[in-house]
Parts: structure tokens; C-alpha cells; sequence
């Protein structure tokens, strides 16, 4: 079974509909990017086309926006919507979706949102773009790069400082009924990302990211934090399961051609273990709780959030002999990679004798388990 057929027969027990058929979670396909200086005029005049891009693209589904309050999308109401944000003083936010939810109650398929921070705030909050596709969007010939264009163009539009792209738990505009049920399927699936109150991190991730998914954006200052982009790439170097893309103002991690859910009763993904291995120190060390209390039921409190920002770690001390010497017998059979060469990850049985790249910038040949067998 492929990704893509996995996914295709995980993704119904990740939506839910109320007895009155109301979808009030959906499995969607998301990308956020925080950035900076949401305040001026010309970051306002880009978020814009941003908005007139998708309503452009995706005008057929789109049914309803909030400004203010939630209320129908029309051209009209568009209009008038861009020339409001586009009038906003440099002290006053505006907060714009456009979606194909035509109430706050229901879980949308399509959506765009935005959120600014104020010129007082200077450097301690950040704007951010948030876009959504439903998750078969890549059952298209063209969809997932579609989606990657996307994700490349609002990365571009704004300058991303950082963000993430991925799957996602699709909630309705009015979500806090719902908060439970997010918390549960992100229980069961360690791809999922945790994304319904996008808008309680714009402090939080002012020096940190959030952490790991299918897409990973790291600006110019983080991508240096973890030595620049050279050595970035290498270590990367020996997985064919990795690409790295560069945008305007920084670089965009993609673990494989198609994201993972992974599964409770599974490995976790290797390749979303072995990009959190080394962006990990760029993470939120001592996040905040990704819910608010809710009377509903279960949510994320400070373990379970501590937890979930954890989910991709693994102790590498735990797994006996992870590092193994060109020469040397392979202590564990299964799959290894080694940044002396590009596309090296392959498969050797216990025993085997690791073999050796002449002529590597890296130096010397060192394999590394890659996390499955």
C-alpha cells in the first residue's frame, strides 16, 4: 500500500459530521507562515494579492468570510473587505478569512486566513497567513504541487520567518466545541498537525518554530542558527526521502513526495524523525498548552502539549549502535544512510560490512540508522 492509498483509507475516521450532517471536522491539507512587520502598507498590499490569488483559483467554493463577524463572500464584500485592511492604521489589526464554510459552524474545505500585529508591538509578535485545501486535493494529478506552489508563494509574498505544512484537523471558525475531538485524533496521529488556534503563537514563535511536518520553513536567521545552509543540506545529503527548496528568505524541508499521518499502533515516520533530529533546537522549549480549557472534554493541558511537541524525538542512546564506521559489521538490519553521498539510504542485513565513499567533502564514511527496518 502506498501513501497515498493509506491515506485515502485513514482519512474517513478523521472526520466527523453532527446528526444533522453538519461537518464540523474535516482532514485537511494546511500551510502557516509567521512573519514579520505585518503592519506596513506594503505587507499589506501582499497579503492582499495572496487573498485575490485564492479567490481567483478557488472563487467557486468560497461561500463565506469573517471580518468583524462571519457574514456571506461576495465580490462585492471582497472588495470592500481589501480596501478596509488596505485603510488600517499601522496600531490596528485586522483579521480576514475567506472560506468555503458558509457559516462559523462548519469545518471548511478551502480557506485563507490573516492575522497582523501592530507597529508598537516592534519585533515581539507576528503576522501570519494560514491557507487550507481539503486533504484529497492530492488524490489530483497536479495536487501536491499545486499545494507546494502555494506554500512556495505565500512563503514568498511575506517573507516567512518560519512555519509548517501538513495535515491537519480542520475545525470550524467557532472552534472551541470541537477542541476535543482535535486532541484526540492528534492521540492517534503524530502527523497531524495541531493548527486550530494558529493565532495564540505569534509571541511564542518569535526566536523558535513550532516544530516538524511535511513542509518545514525556516528562514534565513533560523536556517543559520543550525550553521547555514551548506551544512544543512548535507546533512540531508544520504536521504532520498528529503528535499529541500529555497524561497526568498530562507530554505522549505519536505519529508517525501506525500505526508504522513503515522498511527498509534506504528512506527513513526522516519523521515519526520530524522528533520525534527536536526531542527530540533530551533523548537519551542517551553511551549504553552495548545488549548484553552475547554468544558467539552479532554483538550491539550501542559503535558499532553509537552508531549505533542516531543512526538517525533527519539533518544538515539536508546537504540543500541545508531552510528557505525565505514568497515564495520552493520549492528542492526534494516535501513541506514550516510551524508558522504547523496541518495545513500538503503537497506543491509546485521553483519554486513558498511561500505566506503572516496573522495567526500564529508570526510569520513559514517552510516546512520534511519529509524525502520
Amino acid at each position: 500500500m502506498n501513501a497515498l492509498e493509506k491515506l485515502t483509507k485513514q482519512a474517513p475516521n478523521l472526520a466527523f459530521e453532527l446528526p444533522d450532517n453538519t461537518p464540523v471536522v474535516k482532514l485537511g491539507l494546511i500551510a502557516t507562515v509567521y512573519f514579520k512587520e505585518g503592519y506596513f502598507l506594503e505587507s499589506k498590499k501582499n497579503v492582499m494579492e495572496c487573498f485575490d490569488r485564492f479567490k481567483e483559483e478557488f472563487g467557486q467554493h468560497l461561500k463565506g468570510q469573517f471580518y468583524d463577524r462571519y457574514k456571506k463572500l461576495t465580490d462585492d464584500s471582497f472588495k470592500k473587505t481589501t480596501l478596509k485592511i488596505l485603510e488600517t492604521d499601522s496600531n490596528e489589526q485586522y483579521e480576514w478569512h475567506i472560506s468555503s464554510a458558509p457559516t462559523a459552524s462548519e469545518a471548511a474545505e478551502y480557506s485563507l486566513s490573516a492575522l497582523n500585529s501592530f507597529e508598537v508591538h516592534g519585533d515581539q509578535k507576528r503576522s501570519y497567513l494560514k491557507i487550507t485545501f481539503p486533504w484529497d486535493f492530492l488524490q489530483q494529478a497536479d495536487g501536491a504541487a499545486r499545494y507546494q506552489n502555494w506554500l512556495v508563494y505565500l512563503c514568498n509574498q511575506v517573507k516567512a520567518e518560519h512555519g509548517y505544512g501538513g495535515l491537519s484537523s480542520v475545525l470550524p471558525y467557532d472552534f472551541d466545541s470541537y477542541m476535543p475531538m482535535e486532541f484526540q485524533l492528534a492521540q492517534q496521529f503524530p502527523g497531524l498537525e495541531v493548527d486550530s488556534m494558529v493565532h495564540n503563537f505569534k509571541r511564542e514563535l518569535l526566536d523558535h518554530i513550532k516544530g516538524v511536518n511535511w513542509y518545514t520553513i525556516l528562514g534565513a536567521t533560523f536556517v543559520e542558527r543550525l550553521g547555514g545552509e551548506a551544512l544543512l543540506r548535507h546533512a540531508f545529503s544520504g536521504r532520498g526521502d528529503v528535499e529541500i527548496l529555497s524561497y526568498d528568505n530562507g530554505l522549505i524541508i519536505r519529508a517525501g513526495d506525500l505526508p504522513q499521518l503515522g498511527a498509534e499502533d506504528e512506527p513513526l515516520p522516519s523521515v519526520y524523525v530524522a528533520i525534527n533530529k536536526v531542527v530540533k533546537p530551533l523548537r519551542i522549549p517551553n511551549p504553552d498548552q495548545l488549548h484553552t480549557y475547554s468544558p467539552y472534554g479532554n483538550c491539550f493541558e501542559e503535558d499532553s502539549t509537552a508531549r505533542w511537541y516531543a512526538r517525533f524525538d527519539r533518544d538515539d542512546n536508546a537504540t543500541t549502535s545508531s552510528r557505525v564506521e565505514s568497515g564495520k559489521p552493520c549492528t542492526k538490519e534494516g535501513y541506514w544512510f550516510t551524508p558522504a553521498q547523496a541518495n545513500s539510504r538503503r537497506h543491509f542485513q546485521q553483519g554486513e560490512i558498511m561500505p566506503s565513499f572516496s573522495g567526500s567533502n564529508w570526510g569520513d564514511t559514517l552510516w546512520y540508522w534511519s529509524g525502520e527496518n
